[in-house]
Order: structure tokens, then sequence, then C-alpha cells
């Protein structure tokens, strides 16, 4: 995906709700009735890797990312101040069918719901500012609040917001809302799994 860690490179469309990408999808508290969010050890169990890769994908171990690393990260990622931030971490899966077409996770939690809202929106505006000519798509990723879009190289950002916890999701020569629905959905129930002091893999 050209730009590399900015995502997407092309012209500015028009902000879409929130919510208009298959989002909305459960219950973001937990048995408090706080949102839910993860600290570094659960955000390292809701990160994707080898264990969890799809039939015909190869997962990278993940990598949790605490303190001024996670800042950084995150900044760089979200084009906020961050206030709030709790953990980050990222996974990528890669395909095994002869094809460069990659999926990756940016994984960003936040004390409240509030914070990360300020983060993916963040993202979103970074990211459509810089955007070429994109196509909005309507990914159903099982989310809270989501937004997803392609370029005209055929690469697609899947932004998402569950609980307190901000994913963007990159697909690399991936734009078919059904693959990038999968791939979001395995995401996001993994984040849900791992703030609910499960591990997914289990």
């Amino acid at each position: 995906m050209a730009g590399a860690q900015r995502g997407i490179v092309g012209a500015a469309a028009l902000m879409l709700a929130l919510t208009a990408c298959g989002g909305g999808g459960g219950d973001w508290t937990d048995e408090d009735g706080r949102p839910l969010t993860l600290d570094g050890s659960r955000m390292l169990m809701a990160l994707p890797g080898r264990l969890s890769a799809p039939e015909g994908w190869k997962g990278r171990d993940p990598e949790a990312l605490t303190g001024e690393r996670a800042l950084d990260a995150c900044q760089d990622v979200t084009a906020s101040n961050c206030a709030g931030l709790a953990a980050a971490g990222g996974g990528r899966f890669s395909s095994q069918g002869g094809t460069d077409q990659r999926i990756r996770y940016y994984v960003f939690a936040f004390d409240t719901v509030d914070n990360a809202s300020v983060a993916m929106k963040g993202t979103l505006a970074e990211d459509r500012g810089d955007a070429g000519t994109v196509r909005e798509l309507k990914v159903d990723t099982g989310a809270e609040a989501a937004e997803a879009f392609a370029d005209t190289d055929g690469d697609a950002e899947v932004v998402m917001r569950a609980g307190a916890v901000v994913i963007r999701m990159q697909g690399y020569e991936v734009a078919d809302e059904k693959t990038l629905g999968s791939f979001a959905r395995l995401q996001v129930e993994r984040v849900r799994a791992a703030a609910n002091g499960r591990n997914p893999d289990a």
C-alpha cells in the first residue's frame, strides 16, 4: 500500500457516519459496566498470530507495546495526542496463495470511549486527508463503530472502535468487502474475548 505507515494515498472523500460500515455489534462493557479495554497482557492475547491464521494465510508473531513506545506508535498512526492510552500492538497475516495479499492490524486501547473516539477520528481525518480517489466500502466488521474505503490500487483501510479500543486494519491488495469483513470480525472478537479475560486461542 502506497505511503506505508500513513495508509492509503490520494483525495479526500466525505466522512460517513461511524456506524455506516457494519458497526454496532454486541455489548461493549464489562460486568461492571465499564467500556471494554485492554492492558499490556490482554493486548497480547487480543492480537492475532500464527495460531489464529485462517486457512490459506500465515500469521506472524504479534507485538504488544506499552509506555513511550506505545505512545509513539499511537501518535504516528492516529495523528492524535493519544490521551488515556493504556496499550498498543500490532499483528499481520500474509497470503500463502502465491500473491502479495496481506492484512495488517494496529490496535490501541484507551481508558475511556471518549479518548478512543478522538483517536479514531484522528486516524480517519489523517487517512482521508491524505487520500486520493477512494471507493467507500460496506464491511460487516461487528465493531461498535467503523468506516472502510479502498483506493484505486486495490488496497483498503478499515478503522474500527470496539468499546475503548481502536483498530486500524489495512488490506494490501485486499479490497473485497467479504474478505475484509472476515478479518475485521476476527480482530474485533479477539478484542472482546481478551478484554473479558479470555484467551481467544484457548
